[in-house]
């Protein structure tokens, strides 16, 4: 028997099981040489593509940029514009350009109207208050007219131009009580209320006027920024009502 094999069956030692196995030969892997080709500058090329572009986009970039500083200059001066100088309808009318469009341009008042009772300011909507005027002359003395002169109360927008408010919102007039007096020397308007609240309106507020009904020597009565605002609701959820001082009279004469 085989001493290095034991099913093997020679037995004289002439098998090849003692001789040692050769290792199986290795595939070395073989180079595969570059090649570049016909243009022997490829890379070159390259490279200068490469910096055109570089340079295109650097000149589009510095294009924009300009571009950009112009438009922020006109959007900034049209801006400006526009500040400066408003449509006109997106003016507001002052009390002397009021007082113009009541009376005309080249009227001389000899006279004018002094407020005795107190303005309500704010007033309140359907809330009533009365108004108690004097004529007087350019020194503030009061004057009595040979002739009585009819006068009303109004109320102006203040946009441009103002609008000469006669009804509100709901369509009824906007105004109730004594809103037409006559006198030569003394006026009073009693329970003026106003039907309707500022708010809805330019400004939030309307001009008071108290003006002659013809044309006269008799400076209006300009009342800037009047407000009415919503009645005043108490705890039990009704409106608040105006207590009188007297049961014919609920107006607060100034100190004369």
């Amino acid at each position: 028997m085989c001493n290095f094999n034991i099913i093997c069956q020679v037995r004289d030692g002439t098998c090849g099981c003692g001789k040692p196995k050769s290792s199986p030969e290795i595939i070395k892997p073989i180079p595969v040489p570059f090649s570049l080709g016909t243009d022997t500058n490829l890379i070159g090329t390259l490279f200068r593509i490469i910096a055109q572009q570089n340079e295109m986009i650097k000149a589009i970039a510095e294009q924009t940029k300009i571009a950009l500083e112009k438009i922020t200059t006109i959007a900034e001066g049209t801006s400006q514009t526009l500040t400066t100088s408003s449509t006109p309808g997106e003016e507001v009318t002052t009390s002397g350009q009021l007082q113009k469009i009541i009376c005309g341009e080249e009227i001389q008042h000899k006279y004018s109207l002094q407020v005795v009772s107190e303005v309500p300011n704010p007033a309140y909507k359907e809330r009533a208050f009365s108004l108690l005027l004097q004529i007087v002359d350019a020194d503030g003395n009061k004057v009595v007219l040979p002739e009585s002169v009819n006068f009303k109360v109004m109320l102006f927008t203040t946009e441009s131009p103002p609008k000469l408010m006669k009804i509100n919102t709901s369509g009824d007039k906007i105004m109730k009580g004594t809103v037409e007096a006559q006198g030569n020397s003394t006026l009073f308007f009693r329970k003026i209320a106003v039907k309707e609240v500022t708010s809805h309106f330019r400004n939030g507020c309307f001009f008071f006027v108290v003006s002659s009904k013809e044309g006269s020597s008799i400076k209006p009565l300009i009342i800037e920024n009047f407000v009415v605002k919503a009645r005043k609701i108490n705890n039990e959820g009704v409106p608040k009502k105006k207590l009188k001082i007297d049961e014919n009279e609920d107006v607060e004469v100034k100190n004369l």
